[in-house]
């Protein structure tokens, strides 16, 4: 398999970013994975070198032009970026908005132009961006506007073996029921069956949770399940997708163990994510699901209380790399 050229970002520099991003490519086996593109301020870089304690080999080039890889040795694209004030370290501030918002702009352009097959980016703050320019209510969707994708997508999130979408996300909690359909249920489990088999798993076996206490009680209290959950799951088992459930959402992790799923797909943000980062939240990855292209980071966020102090621990943001690079091998 052709070893896939991947763009990495620092993500918020004002965070452990830049320090995750040094503890992860200073392992030679990391860099021997992939062609990496670090697009990024050399002075975040080299910040981030020196607050972990650890230094790899780059090369520095200017344009994309210049691109020319050796084997273990990452290129920095010296991103000069337009908002040239002090970051506010420990903080969100509109500098590190702006500055997060460039340097993933330029990394989606390098995957559309065909120079890398995937994006990995460090933690990033919404607040941050949102003060730099932010419209959209996250990432994901600004990144499909980017690629002007109009088709469905969801945020994904993995620990382990274990993936999780929901058909619900960044809304109110009062807004969710309105929220529900069909179409957006099966639209998450065919996002989740394509996602998986991208990653490498032939057959993904999804778990769907259910809405109301104790599944509904036979719409006892609810009838989501009769009415939008059983519904959309029929439709998915038509498209040949392997769906199991709907299963109440205290249960749910023992259907997963016990009939050994692959994913669940929930209603809403907090329904499986809870559990999920109890398992094991500082190994989880974020997927940004359904994109045309694959884009990962690690599934926490920028720790702003830790910055500069070398507390960060590397391990969610090894596995994202690790996983981004095997779905970009798909591409490459």
């Amino acid at each position: 398999m052709k070893k896939p050229s991947v763009a990495l970002v620092l993500g918020d520099p004002a965070g452990i970013g830049p320090e995750l991003v040094a503890k992860v490519l200073a392992q030679p086996a990391m860099r021997e994975l992939a062609n990496v593109i670090i697009i990024a301020d050399r002075h975040e870089l080299e910040k981030g070198m020196t607050i972990a304690g650890q230094r790899f080999d780059y090369e520095e080039i200017t344009a994309s032009a210049d691109i020319h890889f050796t084997p273990g040795k990452p290129l920095l694209l010296n991103h000069d970026w337009s908002k040239r004030t002090p970051f506010a370290y420990g903080n969100a501030s509109e500098q590190s908005g702006v500055y997060i918002l460039e340097t993933l702009a330029r990394a989606v352009e390098l995957t559309q132009q065909g120079i890398t097959q995937g994006v990995c980016f460090a933690p990033l703050n919404k607040q941050a961006m949102h003060m730099g320019g932010l419209q959209h209510r996250d990432e994901l969707h600004w990144f499909a506007e980017l690629l002007k994708w109009d088709h469905f997508c969801c945020e994904v999130n993995v620990v382990d073996n274990l993936w999780a979408g929901r058909a619900t996300s960044h809304i109110p909690f009062r807004d969710i029921v309105p929220n529900l359909s069909v179409e957006g249920i099966v639209d998450t489990i065919a996002l989740m069956d394509r996602t998986l088999r991208q990653a490498g798993i032939a057959q993904p076996k999804i778990a769907v949770q259910a809405l109301n206490p104790h599944g509904g009680e036979n719409g006892l209290f609810g009838d989501e399940e009769q009415t939008i959950i059983k519904p959309a799951m029929a439709k998915a088992k038509q498209q040949g997708i392997d769906v199991y459930g709907p299963y109440p959402a205290d249960t749910t992790y023992k259907a997963v163990e016990t009939q050994q799923l692959d994913a669940v797909v929930s209603m809403y943000h907090d329904q499986f994510a809870t559990a999920l980062k109890m398992l094991g939240f500082e190994r989880g990855i974020t997927v940004q699901g359904g994109l045309p292209i694959p884009i990962a980071t690690a599934n926490h966020g920028t720790a702003y209380n830790l910055y500069g102090q070398n507390l960060a621990t590397p391990s969610a943001f090894e596995n994202a790399f690790r996983l981004l690079v095997r779905m970009a091998s798909s591409a490459a």
